[in-house]
């Protein structure tokens, strides 16, 4: 992108000012470095920053906010830096702010809830919180990931049987807005009134913050965040034995137990799923489809293949509902739980998955979700992974659009790699509702970049049209679903001018407000 040295250089200099030189580079080789990583699709890191700046404080990044309306140059945010896809730069002076200094962490035994910075990682929480008795939820993306950027964005925890969508989490919240004022929600409003409650000041804020995906930085910068915690039966150090690739985990049997049973279709593991929330038994419920086993067993892509090919998992797990019984109250729970399960499963027709089976999987990968470290072993197939679409609604939509995305991954497929018609369907909230997804293996290259780009605007459209929940639409300008959802869009406009008159927070990730002609 061209860009205008003599500004260029005076964004620069007053940056140093601001922080200090050793925390602001221009240098092109450090652009270059933050502009890839394992999942953005080249075709959206075709700009590089002018900037990257380490703002060390709350302060720092209001005072960066406020010079970037005074000379007016676009800015993004980072934390550890492991999606770039939502923001890569796309005009001239981008600015990006990396939060790595941003790392303090804090846990509230007697409140149950963890303050979090920027830079603090799901891994980070956990080991803490389970000292204290306690667990946070962690996605299936890692628990390398920043904490608080997935309880601003996604947010689909392996735990969110019963911990919820993660957005459900979020307690007070400091926030730089985009004209540099600082927000305190929930119980911060008040003064000296802590972290511990998330709504409010009168309406409830948290929608503003994020929906279904997030605002990814288009309305602000989240500097610190409180997230609710949830009570932990297990040992205060997580159980893990062996070097990897062969690390396992052996929960005490006690307190924790893991169930697997097979069905004949997809529509009756959702029955299932929807029985058990009813009952509320359980601590960790999933859908995995058989190349989600392949990819968390696996120790190596040869094994990987081989195994796939042999068709070992399809053949055992082809639509198998796992469940882990969590002992909350007393061991005495565990074993209730298990007395009601076994009897929804015979009145169900579940069929046990063999013991040969089961112990491949889960001391090495199912309990692994409580605590996830594997999201590497998806990306090692072929140095990526592709997602399809992710439905977000009841039990009852899972059935709807899962065809749909296997319609659409067999149409690129080749190149795509062969995944069987994956569907990893999540009941949250005790089965109120599900998260229902659809990936797949890719080779990470840019020719197949480009057809996961043009994959993912057939897929956003199509979404658009269903006029369903989906997630890709929201990984996509708000001004891509406009057609069919002219309201929402008109009113996600009004807010970002509002906030951001400049449209410098991220333009065109969130809604691209230079294309829509939105009145006052």
């Amino acid at each position: 992108m061209p860009r205008d040295e003599n500004k260029h250089r005076l964004i620069y200099e007053e940056l140093v000012k601001l922080l200090g030189g050793a925390y602001v580079s221009d240098d092109p080789a450090v652009m270059e470095a933050y502009s890839r990583e394992s999942q953005t699709p080249s075709f959206l890191t075709r700009g590089r920053f002018e900037f990257v700046v380490l703002p060390g404080s709350t302060r720092d990044i209001q005072k960066i906010v406020r010079l970037a309306n005074r000379y007016k140059f676009p800015y993004s945010v980072a934390s550890t830096g492991l999606y770039f896809t939502t923001t890569s730069a796309v005009k001239p002076g981008w600015c990006l702010l990396d939060l790595k200094r941003l790392n303090r962490l804090e846990i509230d035994k007697r409140n149950m809830y963890a303050l979090v910075e920027p830079y603090v990682s799901h891994a980070q929480v956990s080991a803490e919180a389970m000292k204290r008795g306690l667990v946070n939820g962690t996605p299936e993306a890692g628990s390398q990931s920043s904490s608080l950027a997935n309880h601003v964005a996604f947010g689909f925890h392996g735990t969110g049987y019963r911990s919820g969508f993660a957005a459900h989490n979020i307690l007070g919240v400091e926030w730089v807005l985009p004209d540099g004022e600082i927000l305190r929600t929930g119980s911060l409003a008040n003064p000296d009134s802590g972290y511990q409650w998330g709504e409010g000041p009168g309406p409830d804020l948290r929608g503003l913050l994020r929906g279904l995906i997030g605002s990814v930085g288009a309305l602000g910068i989240i500097t610190r965040m409180a997230i609710k915690l949830y009570p932990w039966p297990g040992p205060e150090a997580f159980p893990v034995s062996g070097i990897a690739p062969q690390k396992r985990i052996d929960l005490p049997a006690e307190r924790f137990r893991w169930y697997l049973f097979n069905y004949p279709s997809l529509e009756d593991t959702l029955k299932v799923m929807a029985e058990i929330g009813k009952c509320e038994i359980g601590g960790m419920v999933h859908a995995w489809p058989p190349i989600y086993y392949n990819w968390w067993w696996a120790k190596s892509r040869e094994e990987y293949w081989q195994t796939w090919q042999a068709g070992y998992w399809q053949k055992h797990v082809s639509h198998c509902v796992a469940v882990c019984l969590w002992g909350y109250a007393s061991p005495k729970q565990v074993d209730y739980e298990e007395k009601v399960l076994k009897q929804i499963a015979a009145e169900t027709g579940g069929q046990p998955v063999p013991e040969e089976v089961a112990s491949r999987f889960v001391p090495y990968a199912a309990s692994n979700w409580i605590r996830d470290s594997y999201a590497c072993r998806m990306m090692r197939i072929g140095g990526g992974y592709g997602l399809a679409h992710i439905s977000y609604d009841s039990m009852e939509d899972a059935r709807r659009s899962l065809p749909v995305s296997w319609e659409i991954v067999d149409k690129y497929t080749p190149p795509f790699l062969d995944s069987g018609h994956p569907a990893w369907v999540a009941p949250y909230d005790l089965g109120h509702y599900a998260l229902a997804e659809v990936e797949f293996p890719r080779e990470k290259t840019d020719e197949n970049d480009s057809v996961i780009g043009k994959m993912v605007f057939e897929t956003a459209e199509r979404v658009a049209k269903d006029r369903a929940v989906g997630a890709i639409t929201n990984l996509g300008p708000g001004t891509v679903a406009a057609a069919a959802f002219p309201v929402n869009t008109a009113i996600l406009a009004r807010i970002k001018k509002k906030l951001d008159p400049l449209n410098l927070a991220n333009p065109t990730r969130l809604i691209d407000i230079d294309r829509l002609n939105i009145p006052e």
